[in-house]
């Protein structure tokens, strides 16, 4: 089953070429400063680079002084452990590009960075992004939980801004509307599922352990049902039948759904949730002396959290999870790695990773596309190839839905508390342990 694809010339050139009221005017104010800083979040501005204003309303490289990033993630609430990281990594990314001497087509033009804060909350998805919008952003990224991120994309597309997502899987996101200023770098929730369904059995047979059954642990939202639904279609093809679902809420305990899986005895129990709900889990299993034979995550940000995998301790050891990573193989990603630990005393986790590498897009857009003008850099995402970034997947390039046709999305397994990945084995930091 491919993902559903739709036709994104005709609103480009329609966009492009009609002179439609709303989008000339946030074209218009988009050849300044961008506003100032004033809307940003609670965990931090994230502002880089200076914000001279420009001298004039037609776009040229010497009337270009910045181009504004604006970053929708939730910066307060019960996701912000991990938004506010995401926010500082759109920071760091811009940071070191302006350190290299900003962007080169446009004469070295400084990248900015507005941060704001959608706490997680759906409703204000759509409403953080028309602020950074109106503050001066000529792209946007952003924002984490799906819900939150498919109204901010419906809101980018109003507007005629385009919108790099940052971390978001559900399918539903891309693929049940044909947006045109939408793209996604991470592998979807299905490209997901896919990956996990054949990446987990084959390490385990591999091994000469066996995994015959599985239970699915999601959080109850679009993110978790996607993941779900896809799990459903490609364990049974690799010879893994569910034997139980168990679905949790934000802020619920899961001592049931662990009574429930030990009555169903699964050889694995993949659970699809948040920090919060993974680290719920985890606990319900050692209050219950429970824990199946493997352990394992999809698309699961508290595998990847080293913090949350301190917290979590030995019940998480040996786990494994299928999410993107940074990729181990690469120095510079590792110097990337190394800066935000010291630039900002704090993890960086796949979905921080992500976060980068998807500015990265962003970045290599602006440059190319030698213009602030958000209909040009959207012009220049439809066909960018992006070879240079530090994510554990092949160069990123977009299908006429916005999806990245060359997503990947990596197995790592947990090894003294922390995330390595373990297959494919080109992006593979160590072997397996079973």
């Amino acid at each position: 089953m491919q993902d559903q694809q739709t036709d994104r010339f005709s609103r480009r050139d329609f966009v492009k070429y009609s002179g439609v009221t709303g989008v000339a005017g946030v074209l218009a104010g988009c050849t300044g400063s961008g506003g100032d800083d004033s809307g940003a979040g609670d965990g931090g501005s994230g502002e880089s680079g200076d914000s001279d204003e420009s001298s004039g309303s037609t776009e040229t490289e010497s009337a270009v002084d910045e181009v504004v990033i604006g970053s929708n993630h939730p910066l307060s609430g019960s996701l912000a452990n991990t938004g506010v990281r995401m926010d500082q990594a759109v920071q760091l990314a811009v940071m070191m590009k302006n350190e290299q001497g900003g962007i080169e087509s446009l004469g070295g033009a400084q990248l900015r960075t507005i941060s704001g804060d959608n706490q997680g909350e759906q409703e204000l998805g759509g409403e953080v992004a028309q602020e950074l919008i109106d503050e001066g952003a000529n792209v946007l990224t952003g924002c984490y939980s799906s819900p939150v991120t498919s109204a901010a994309t419906r809101t980018a597309e109003q507007e005629g801004i385009p919108l790099v997502i940052s971390v978001s899987v559900a399918n539903s996101i891309l693929q049940d509307t044909n947006l045109n200023y939408a793209y996604r770098p991470q592998p979807s929730a299905r490209r997901m599922g896919i990956d996990h369904a054949r990446l987990l059995p084959n390490i385990v047979r591999d091994a000469g352990q066996e995994i015959q059954t599985a239970g699915l642990f999601y959080i109850d939202i679009s993110f978790g049902q996607s993941i779900r639904d896809t799990l459903r279609e490609e364990l049974p093809a690799n010879d893994v039948e569910i034997v139980a679902e168990e679905a949790i809420g934000f802020g619920d305990t899961a001592d049931t759904q662990v009574t429930n899986f030990r009555d169903a005895d699964p050889d694995a129990v993949i659970a699809t949730s948040y920090r919060a709900e993974t680290i719920e889990l985890l606990n319900a299993m050692d209050n219950q002396d429970y824990r199946p034979p493997i352990l394992a995550g999809c698309s699961n940000a508290a595998m990847n959290d080293v913090s949350a995998l301190e917290q979590m301790g030995e019940t998480a050891e040996g786990g494994f999870g299928t999410n993107f990573a940074l990729d181990p193989t690469s120095s510079r990603a590792g110097d990337v790695r190394t800066r935000f630990e010291e630039e900002f005393d704090s993890g960086f986790d796949a979905n921080v990773a992500m976060t980068y590498a998807s500015t990265e897009v962003i970045i290599a857009a602006i440059e190319e596309a030698g213009s602030a003008d958000p209909d040009d850099i959207n012009d220049v995402l439809g066909s960018i190839t992006v070879e240079d970034h530090i994510a554990a997947m092949p160069p990123i390039t977009f299908t006429e839905n916005g999806e990245n046709e060359n997503s990947l999305a990596p197995l790592h397994q947990v090894q003294d508390l922390r995330d390595r990945v373990v297959a494919p084995e080109k992006f593979a930091e160590t072997d397996p342990s079973l």
